[in-house]
């Protein structure tokens, strides 16, 4: 048959769980990709394995041949750039193309030559039908149910998964909004500790797949990732990062990473905008004792995702996936609400009050009105590396940002 680029062409009646497809190809030129689709339950859920229209005939070309998922109707190529490979393709002729499924894993050759392993078919559907697309001439398909030629149906292995490097664990919060042109700098743009609402752990390679969690985005989204790095001693270490698309990293409130590897708006990172711990990099310096790493993932293109992977482990003694501390009661609330002044400077104000049992503060030339968090013993946290600590007996609170210290008397 002749397949014009108007979309798929399915195999009708035909349920493929595992086993053998074959077929030839001769694509059409120009063209872009010439793909089959398999375990597809429909646009939205399904596999493809796909060839490189450009790169036949380019024997060296490692994108010659690809595999991605769709996950929500979202082609995760950006996702998964290590399935691919170069292939022995035949520019201007027949191409035999064999696929060899069987439970967790795939083998594909390209005119009887392997070329392509995934240890582990990424996709959410287990069986499905399957679709052939893009410019070209297909011809001899063979559908061989059960014939897997002695495939293990179970998952391979993960090279990644003996280097304790990989931040695996994390806290997160739900996905929110994200207007463009903003960024999560503020105090109100940056969640609290309760918004940290669930667990998730990464997949193979390190990758926590938010797109696998949360679906399409037809607007820019953010969500958070938090962990614990405990230190044996003050110690510096590199953070390698892979993301997609924006992303913000938090070190103990402190921001000390900003990017982006936005694939359309050609601001792409190597490797041609996928995700990589070669994205970017940037040194951590953490502290004695218990340090949080926070993250800000926004998604803009594709697929949307975060690995993390620290160079050197010395001096490293754990990573822990985030817990919120339980929520302290505050005892006579009252006698923190009111206006305060800096000592000396009766224009700088800072104004204490209480909504709903919820205590809020505006702080000095702020707008904004944040939300405190008690930590007990009098002090509240503001957030990024804000603290309260009042003296309710002397009628003062001392505002403590970054290392600095400054004492507000309350006046009402």
């Amino acid at each position: 048959m002749k397949i014009s680029n108007s979309g798929q062409v399915i195999i009708k009646d035909l349920n493929f769980k595992d086993g053998t497809i074959e077929f030839d190809a001769e694509t059409i030129l120009p063209g872009f990709a010439q793909g089959v689709y398999f375990h597809r339950k429909d646009n939205n859920e399904q596999e493809m394995v796909y060839l490189r229209v450009t790169k036949i005939g380019d024997t060296l070309a490692n994108e010659a041949i690809q595999y991605t998922p769709y996950f929500d109707g979202v082609n995760m190529w950006d996702m998964y750039p290590q399935y691919q490979a170069p292939a022995p393709l035949k520019k201007e002729d027949w191409n035999h193309i064999k696929l060899v499924i069987s439970g967790k894993q795939m083998k594909v050759f390209v005119n009887d030559t392997p070329v392509l392993y995934i240890p582990k078919l990424e996709g959410r559907e287990t069986e499905g039908s399957i679709a052939f697309e893009g410019a070209s001439y297909i011809s001899n398909i063979e559908i061989k149910p059960g014939e897997t030629e002695g495939l293990s149906p179970l998952e391979g292995a993960d090279l990644t998964q003996h280097e304790s490097n990989y931040i695996r664990n994390w806290a997160m919060t739900a996905s929110s909004l994200l207007p463009q042109g903003t960024e999560p700098t503020t105090l109100l743009s940056v969640p609290k500790n309760d918004a940290f609402i669930e667990k998730i752990q990464a997949e193979r390679y390190g990758l926590v797949n938010l797109t696998r969690r949360f679906g399409r985005n037809e607007q820019r989204k953010i969500a958070w990732l938090k962990t614990t790095i405990t230190a044996k001693e003050r110690i510096k270490t590199n953070l390698q990062l892979g993301f997609s698309d924006e992303i913000w990293v938090y070190l103990n409130d402190q921001i000390t990473y900003t990017d982006k590897n936005i694939f359309r708006q050609n601001m792409k990172k190597y490797p041609n905008g996928r995700i990589s711990v070669q994205n970017g990099i940037t040194e951590l310096e953490l502290k004695q004792g218990v340090n949080e790493l926070m993250i800000g993932i926004s998604n803009d293109f594709y697929g949307w995702g975060l690995i993390a992977r620290l160079e050197n482990m010395e001096g490293i003694s754990g990573i822990e996936a985030y817990s919120a501390p339980k929520t302290m009661n505050v005892e006579n609330a009252d006698q923190f609400v009111g206006e305060y002044v800096l000592e000396g400077y009766d224009s700088y104000k800072l104004m204490v009050a209480q909504n709903a049992g919820e205590l809020t503060v505006q702080l000095p030339n702020q707008q904004e009105i944040i939300p405190l968090s008690y930590l007990g013993n009098n002090s509240f946290n503001v957030g990024l590396g804000i603290v309260l600590e009042f003296s309710p007996d002397r009628k003062k609170v001392m505002i403590k940002e970054n290392g600095f210290e400054n004492e507000f008397v309350k006046i009402n």
